[in-house]
C-alpha cells in the first residue's frame, strides 16, 4: 500500500510500459513494488518527476526526465544482446534480469537526487555527507528491501562508475555499458547542457543541435 495517495502503480507502468515485456509475474510485481518503494521515500510522486541527469549537475538533458534514460538504456541493453543472439545463438542472458535491471537501475535516484535531501547535504555536508548516499547504493537497499532478486541489486551497483573495480555479472555488464553510452551518446548530439558533460573525456566534439 502506498503512503501517498499520489502514488500509483498505473502510473509506474505508464511511466515505464516496459515492465510489461518482464515474463515472470512475481519480477514484473516486484520491479513495480521497487519504485513504490523508493517513491514514497522521497519527494516524488513519478519517475517522470525526477530531473534527467546521470548524477546532480553531471549529463544534465536539456529535455526529458528520468524516464527517458531508464527505458533508452534498458532498449539499449537489449538491442545489444540481441544483436549478438542474432550472430551467436549459443549466448545466452536472463532477458528479464536484462530489463528489469535496466528499468530499476537508477531507482536509487530518487534519493540521491531529492531536493530535500540534496538541499540538506549542501547545507551540512560536514553532518550528513555530500552525497549521504550514491544512488548505486541506495538502488542495492530497495532491492533488497523489496525482495528483488540478488542480480537486480548488483545491476543497481555495478552500473556505476564507483564500482567499476567489481567483478559484474554478465547482465551487469550489459547494462553497465549500455548506461555509459546512453549518457555519452546524449553529450555528442548535444542533448544535455553545456558544462555538464566533461565526464565523456576532452576528445568529444559536440555536435549542435540541428546540424546534420
Amino acid at each position: 500500500m502506498c503512503i501517498r495517495d499520489s502514488i500509483s502503480r498505473a502510473h509506474i507502468l505508464e511511466d515505464l510500459p516496459e515492465i510489461a515485456e518482464i515474463g515472470s509475474d512475481d519480477l514484473r510485481e516486484k520491479v513495480i513494488d521497487a519504485w513504490v518503494f523508493a517513491l514514497e521515500r522521497s519527494s516524488f510522486d513519478r519517475v517522470t518527476d525526477i530531473q534527467g541527469e546521470g548524477s546532480p549537475d553531471v549529463f544534465s538533458l536539456r529535455r526529458g526526465r528520468q524516464d527517458a534514460h531508464l527505458r533508452g538504456v534498458t532498449r539499449l541493453a537489449l538491442a545489444i544482446y540481441d544483436e549478438f543472439k542474432a550472430t551467436y545463438p549459443e549466448a545466452k542472458v536472463d532477458r528479464d534480469i536484462i530489463v528489469a535491471g535496466g528499468l530499476c537501475h537508477d531507482i536509487g535516484k530518487t534519493w540521491e537526487f531529492d531536493p530535500v535531501k540534496l538541499a540538506r547535504s549542501a547545507e551540512r555536508g560536514d553532518r550528513y555527507g555530500d552525497p549521504t548516499y550514491r544512488h548505486s547504493t541506495y538502488g542495492a537497499h530497495v532491492c533488497l528491501s523489496v525482495g528483488l532478486p540478488d542480480e537486480i541489486g548488483h545491476i543497481c551497483m555495478g552500473h556505476a562508475f564507483e564500482f567499476g573495480g567489481i567483478g559484474h555479472s554478465t547482465e551487469c555488464f550489459i547494462i553497465r555499458q549500455a548506461d555509459h553510452t546512453w549518457w555519452h551518446v546524449a553529450a555528442a548530439l548535444d542533448l544535455c547542457k553545456p558544462g555538464t558533460i566533461d565526464f565523456a573525456g576532452k576528445n568529444l566534439r559536440v555536435r549542435p543541435l540541428g546540424l546534420e
